[in-house]
């Protein structure tokens, strides 16, 4: 930093951001004035419960109420050492367990409801947000804990539930295993991204720790930039159905905005990421992403279709030269 300063005639912020900027590192944002320092505190102290409430949901996992939730990640074949690493963890089927457990600690239920853990009842009282369901911590690029997913065990809908936005969650700016994948990214040299937690969880449980995955939204610019300060090389690993390929085709013009190099992995049909891992395993999953097209020969062969009508290749002309321009 100091050889910087010196060098370049720099500031010690400008010569903290200029290197940051090389080395991937993501330094959190600065406030000013009074407001600011106000909001920074408000964002720590949601951390904070956040943080409280994943280790008592991790406990409630190891408890006679977490049998369930545990037999079910067995079932999944989830080792204990993944589930520790991501710090799952389960909310009782009941009301106010979480919020029974906030007010004994001590800590603010306003911060609670703000950090979308409680949800306000009648006459000032709160309820638990996540009930029943087994829970998905999801950090930050710093891995601090800024929401929250929960998948229910039975039937019911719906079927995933997560934390609204907060001052400290834009689902929109965070990628879901990101701080945990970011050294094997690096290492790998490309990432791969999936949709869902599980999807994830079972390819970390393989072995293919060069994973994030989107949070319950399609892939933005903002994930994107925060993806390119660790690689430009990404396989987007879609489900086979419409709707993936819906998702795949939506992606091709934010990866060509972004200059990232990125191929699309369709896995056969009725499979997606965790069914095929657990299925095939670690070597063929490997061998799959290993052959994936760049997402510019998926389009052509996909999208572009074969043309044999002449309205068909009417389209087809206009589509492909609306690709061209992108």
């Amino acid at each position: 930093i100091t050889f910087l300063m010196k060098i370049a005639d720099k500031s010690f912020p400008e010569a903290i951001k200029e290197l940051a900027a090389k080395t991937g590192v993501v330094l959190p944002p600065v406030s000013s004035g009074k407001e600011g320092r106000q909001k920074d505190l408000l964002k720590e102290g949601v951390i904070h419960v956040n943080s409280k409430a994943a280790q008592q949901f991790s406990h409630i996992l190891y408890t006679n109420a977490g049998v369930s939730a545990r037999k079910y990640l067995q079932g999944r074949g989830i080792s204990d050492e993944v589930i520790k690493q991501f710090r799952l963890g389960y909310a009782p089927d009941t009301w106010r367990s979480l919020t029974e457990y906030i007010e004994k600690s001590g800590l603010s239920l306003k911060l609670a409801e703000q950090a979308g853990l409680i949800i306000p009842g009648k006459e000032g009282s709160f309820y638990d947000r996540f009930r029943g369901r087994l829970i998905f911590p999801i950090e930050n690029v710093f891995g601090e804990i800024i929401a929250f997913g929960g998948r229910i065990l039975d039937k019911g809908e719906p079927k995933y539930l997560n934390s609204p936005e907060s001052l400290v969650y834009i689902k929109g700016k965070n990628l879901y295993g990101l701080n945990k994948a970011k050294e094997e990214i690096r290492k790998k040299g490309f990432t791969l991204i999936v949709e869902g937690y599980f999807d994830l969880i079972s390819l970390w449980n393989a072995g293919i720790c060069n994973v994030v995955a989107t949070l319950g939204t399609a892939l933005t610019k903002d994930h994107l930039d925060l993806l390119r300060r660790y690689t430009v090389e990404v396989v987007a690993l879609f489900d086979p159905d419409e709707a993936g390929k819906k998702a795949l085709d939506r992606s091709l013009e934010l990866f060509l905005s972004a200059e990232m190099r990125a191929r699309a992995l369709i896995l056969p049909e009725k499979f997606d990421p965790d069914d095929y891992v657990r299925k095939f395993g670690k070597e063929k999953m490997e061998a799959l992403i290993s052959r994936a097209q760049s997402l510019s020969d998926y389009y052509i062969e996909n999208v572009l279709g074969d043309g044999r009508t002449f309205e068909d290749k009417r389209d087809m002309l206009k589509t492909a030269t609306e690709f061209i321009a992108k």
